[in-house]
Formats: C-alpha cells, sequence, structure tokens
C-alpha cells in the first residue's frame, strides 16, 4: 500500500518456513508465532486459551505476523489496546550481517542497541518521559523509527517494531494475547459535519471505548444498497457515520451507550446495538471497506493509496478533513474516505482513471498537497502501514530536522550498506515518491465482504 515495499533485489518469503504458532504460557497469556504466521490463525489460537489479538487488522485473513511487525500495525481497536508494539514479548531473526539474534522486553539490550541510544541521547533533546524533543502529538504512528519507544527505556524489541525490514529480518515473534471481554456493545451515529466527527472522537477517548471509525459520505454512498434498511436511512446525505464499540461489563457497556446517545452533535436517533451476531454484521461492513473500494476498477477507476494513511493530532481532525476536501474538490479528485476517527487515523483511496494523460500530475499535486496539510496539523504520513517508498523521499518535509537525521544514525547503525529494504523509511538521495508508481486493479486479496 505505502508505493509497495517490494523493490529490485532479492525478496525473502518466510510464510512457508516461519509459519507455526503455539502458547507459550497461559498465565501470562504470552504466544509464539512465526513471521509467516497468518493473522487470523494466530487470532484463532488466542481465542482458543480465552483470549483475542486486540491490535487486529481489518486484513487478518491475509496478512501475517512479519508483516504486522514491519509495519507495527494496528487496528480499529487499538483505540483503546494499542498496536502491536504494545504486544510484542520478544523477537528473533537475523541482522543484515548475517548474526542470529533473539532480543527480550526486560532482557539486557545488545550493546549495538545501548551505543545507539547513547549516541541520539546526547544529540536529541527529550521530555521528562524521554520522548525526543519535537515528536508528534499523535496516538499511532509507524513514520519514521520509533524513538518515541525506544529512547526512554532502551528495549530493542521497541526499536525493530515499525523498522519495515530496514534493519533486521524477523522470522518470530513472542506477542501477549488479551483477555476476552465481559461484554460488547455498539452504537451507529450520523454525524453532519467534520466538528461533529472530531468532537464525538475525543468523547470516545474519554469513555475509553474499545473503537470509533467511522465510514465517510463517498464511501457510504459506494455501499448504501446493500445496507439493511435502518442503517441506510441513517446514512442517507450524512458527512459521516461513526462506530462506536464500547466493551466492559454489563453494566459498563449500557451506561456508555446510554451516554452516547445523548451526544449533543447528533440530531438524528442513533442505532444502539446490544446483540452481538447483529454486532458482527455491522463491524463487517467496517472490515470490508478495502475490498469494497477495490471492486470499483470494474469501472475503470482504481483506488490508488498514496495519500491513504495519514494522522493527524486527535484535536485537529476536523481541520484535516476540512482542508483533505479542498484538496481533492480542487483537482477533481474523487475519493473514498473512512478510517480511524478516535485516533485521527483516515483513509483516502482516491478513485483514479489512468487512462486519462493527466493523472500521474493530479497524483503528485495532491501528494505534495497533502504532505503539507498534515505537516502545518503536527501529524505524520503514517498512522500504521509505515512509510514505504512512496513516503520515505517526504522524510524531511514531515519530520523535524533533528528526528529526520535520528533515523538516518539508526540506519547507518544497523545497515551501512543498506542491504535491507533500501530506499524505505530513509530515502536514498534523489528518490521520486512516484517512482515505478502505477496502479493498478485486483491487488487486494479480498474481492468479497466477509
Amino acid at each position: 500500500m505505502p508505493g509497495g515495499n517490494l523493490g529490485p533485489g532479492v525478496v525473502v518469503e518466510v510464510g512457508t518456513a516461519f509459519a507455526g504458532v503455539q502458547v507459550v504460557d497461559p498465565e501470562s497469556r504470552r504466544l509464539r508465532a512465526g513471521a509467516g504466521a497468518i493473522a487470523s490463525e494466530v487470532d484463532r489460537v488466542a481465542r482458543a486459551q480465552g483470549g483475542f489479538l486486540p491490535f487486529l487488522p481489518s486484513s487478518a485473513r491475509s496478512c501475517r505476523v512479519g508483516g504486522m511487525i514491519a509495519n507495527n500495525s494496528a487496528g480499529a481497536r487499538s483505540f483503546r489496546y494499542g498496536s502491536i508494539a504494545s504486544w510484542v514479548e520478544a523477537l528473533e531473526g537475523f541482522y543484515p550481517w548475517g548474526e542470529r539474534f533473539r532480543v527480550e522486553v526486560g532482557g539486557e539490550p545488545p550493546s549495538r542497541f545501548a551505543a545507539l541510544r547513547s549516541s541520539l541521547l546526547a544529540k536529541l533533546g527529550t521530555s521528562p518521559d524521554g520522548v525526543p524533543s519535537g515528536w508528534p502529538q499523535v496516538r499511532k504512528n509507524s513514520s519514521g523509527y520509533a524513538l518515541d519507544r525506544f529512547l526512554p527505556g532502551g528495549e530493542p524489541t521497541a526499536l525493530l517494531v515499525g523498522s519495515e525490514g530496514t534493519l533486521a529480518v524477523i522470522t518470530r515473534a513472542e506477542l501477549r494475547y488479551a483477555p476476552l471481554p465481559a461484554d460488547r456493545g455498539w452504537i451507529v451515529l450520523r454525524l453532519d459535519s467534520a466538528d461533529a466527527l472530531a468532537e464525538l472522537a475525543l468523547e470516545s477517548a474519554r469513555l475509553e471505548a474499545t473503537a470509533c471509525e467511522f465510514l465517510g459520505r463517498r464511501f457510504l454512498e459506494l455501499i448504501g444498497p446493500g445496507l439493511d434498511s435502518p442503517f441506510r436511512a441513517l446514512a442517507s446525505g450524512a458527512f459521516a457515520l461513526a462506530l462506536i464499540e464500547l466493551t466492559g461489563s454489563a453494566s459498563e457497556v449500557d451506561e456508555g451507550l446510554s451516554h452516547l446517545s445523548l451526544f449533543s452533535p447528533v440530531r438524528s436517533p442513533p442505532l444502539v446495538i446490544r446483540d452481538a451476531d447483529v454486532g458482527r454484521r455491522v463491524w463487517a461492513i467496517r472490515d470490508a471497506a478495502s475490498p469494497i473500494i477495490a471492486r470499483e476498477s470494474a469501472s475503470g477507476r482504481i483506488s490508488t493509496q498514496f495519500i491513504e494513511d495519514c494522522v493527524v493530532p486527535p484535536a485537529r481532525l476536523a481541520e484535516y478533513l476540512v482542508g483533505l476536501d479542498r484538496i481533492l474538490i480542487g483537482l477533481g479528485l474523487d475519493a473514498v474516505v473512512f478510517g480511524h476517527a478516535g485516533d485521527a487515523n483516515v483513509h483516502v483511496n482516491p478513485l483514479i482513471d489512468v487512462n486519462d494523460s493527466g493523472w500521474r500530475h493530479r497524483v503528485r499535486q495532491a501528494l505534495d498537497e497533502v504532505t503539507e496539510l498534515v505537516a502545518g496539523l503536527g501529524g505524520t504520513l503514517s498512522g500504521e502501514h509505515g512509510d514505504g517508498r512512496l513516503r520515505a523521499p517526504l522524510l524531511d518535509r514531515i519530520w523535524p530536522t533533528a528526528l529526520a537525521q535520528g533515523f538516518r544514525e539508526v540506519k547507518e547503525a544497523f545497515d551501512p550498506d543498506r542491504l535491507l529494504n533500501p530506499g524505505v523509511v530513509v530515502p536514498l538521495p534523489g528518490q521520486d515518491p512516484l517512482e515505478d508508481f502505477l496502479p493498478r486493479p485486483g491487488t487486494h486479496p479480498d474481492s468479497v465482504p466477509p
């Protein structure tokens, strides 16, 4: 998605050799999974133990553990539980020079990590909690290297998660899983403005909602004919629909749903869902977003993810959505917008007609203007999918100079010869974001909703 992480060179495929999953310790809810293990299979093992993977993305049926670790993957429920970085206990793999390693949270860090941390701390100012000065105030991020997680405690796993295969080859991981909640409920609310959506997202955070998702107007138009009548009526003409999940005891869930039902910016009666089967059907609409959009290629317009993962501080979500609309309308681009409202992490899927001779110019201009918008709002270009080769060349436009230099020092410390994924996270000299960029249909693994 972020311009493709497969570039020229040798591709190392670990799906077959490292696909196993086993429970390590049921007491601490810890399991061991190969980098090639399918995410949904790992979740099935956790559920057999009475737990689940709270960071599971909607692509769980096709994505693999190694990819999730590489991108610091997240999903809808990361709003409450955090991304996969919060759940990694140990990593195994190989450094670029061929040395095998195992690093574990709380263990003695290898000297290379300790030396790098000392060097970075001497060059970067930090807050009292150890986070580098100038770090964006976002709820989640998978852009650059995770110095905000690495510098405070010097944990090697914190640096390796989200490094997109640029520092080491990961072969296995030990992960924690969460206990299944006692109860679960959902509410669907109609929003008629970006301000209302942003206000609801902040309120959902105060309520400690498990998830706070939104489906934008264009997405609702695409799926409208297939919706159940109450849902369809709520969606008609809306700026967005918000899907919020609450978990806890039955009384806690009921109290939260009652509070959100009275949320002042909402003028239409919401849909409150307490039936688990109905809740799963509603949630399947959100999970089916990417395959639904991918089917638009049949009409000649290809969903093109070049500005699809930006994240901004939650208080600035409305500004981002308004600015995004202005850019898209100004360039005559139709786009499907949805995502994680609670995290202010927005997925934008422009529908591009690649037979139009001017498509590449508009894509480049949109990327340039959205980058300027995000930088001005204090965000990053990737909340959960990584920089890839497309976003890496924009490093210095998004990140303060000292942090961008810190990222380069990280890469130099582990892979000075640029053997692993050159041009990802840290760009190569003269690298063009749209080099070899050609949208094409049929690239999403799912063609129908689950």
